[in-house]
């Protein structure tokens, strides 16, 4: 089970690169059912959006139209019925980083920083990039990297290796560079503005759930259960810094829904599990 569940993310997130590689041969041979990129993405007529695409809509001015608000709400209902799956699971940047970090001979210590700093430093790099909007700068689009991997193969395409894609991919190269040095998840944990959207509707929907309808895809810990102890396994191997042993489960601000601890944990008891 566990296996299979490791190969399948990994299956998931590498088809997801797959696709926006083969997308502008497909679509160029008239197969339009799927277009688009992670800023906008269209599947068979059902649109999904950036949800920082729309506060760069609304801070440079422009009337959303109701199909980017379609596209955004319902990337915001599926983080709040499954949690940031996306980020976990479909998200390509977190693919290469969580690489990068697996590859870096530096060992993070665990805890070295709290869980609301995270969130206040992402909070500020979302206020940061809507200011720089107002200014004039698309600075959250520049700051969406799963939307800049995912149209670089289509920049590809259309122009070959020139200046755009460069643009397009030396600021997230330069992270990656950073997260290999330091050994550390960087931009998912302190940067990443779209993380901030997913994990807040993900946030709504654990409180509704916890005021009865369990519509959410929860990881929960039974305490009754565990016999690590003093050990922390389970958050030893969350690349984000995630601690899954407390009441209620892992933050749903910032877990991914990825299933590293749950994995650790089928051999030592299986008190972190899947639940509703």
């Amino acid at each position: 089970m566990n296996i299979r569940l490791s190969l399948l993310r990994c299956f998931s997130r590498w088809g997801v690169i797959a696709l926006f590689c083969a997308l502008p041969w497909l679509n160029a041979a008239g197969m339009h059912g799927i277009s688009g990129s992670l800023f906008a993405l269209d599947i068979f007529g059902w649109p999904f959006g950036d949800p920082a695409a729309l506060l760069q809509a609304l801070a440079g001015g422009a009337m959303p139209s109701l199909r980017l608000l379609w596209g955004v709400g319902s990337s915001l209902l599926l983080a709040f019925f499954l949690g940031r799956v996306f980020c976990g699971w479909l998200c390509p940047y977190g693919l290469f980083s969580e690489a990068v970090v697996a590859l870096s001979r530096k060992t993070a210590r665990r805890g070295s920083v709290a869980g609301r700093t995270e969130l206040v430093s992402r909070a500020v790099v979302l206020a940061l990039g809507f200011g720089l909007v107002l200014c004039g700068y698309p600075a959250l689009t520049a700051l969406s990297f799963p939307g800049t991997l995912s149209l670089a193969p289509l920049m590809a395409a259309l122009d070959g290796p020139g200046r755009l894609l460069f643009d397009l991919l030396v600021l997230p190269g330069t992270v990656l560079l950073l997260e290999f040095l330091f050994g550390e998840r960087l931009w998912c944990r302190f940067c990443c503005p779209q993380g901030l959207l997913l994990g807040a509707a993900a946030w709504l929907g654990a409180r509704c759930g916890r005021l009865g309808q369990f519509w959410s895809l929860p990881v929960r810990w039974q305490a009754g259960r565990c016999s690590c102890k003093a050990e922390q396994p389970c958050g030893d191997v969350c690349t984000l810094r995630v601690q899954p042993r407390r009441k209620g489960g892992p933050d749903p601000l910032r877990c991914s829904r990825c299933g590293d601890c749950i994995q650790t944990c089928a051999d030592k008891g299986k008190a972190l599990s899947w639940m509703r």
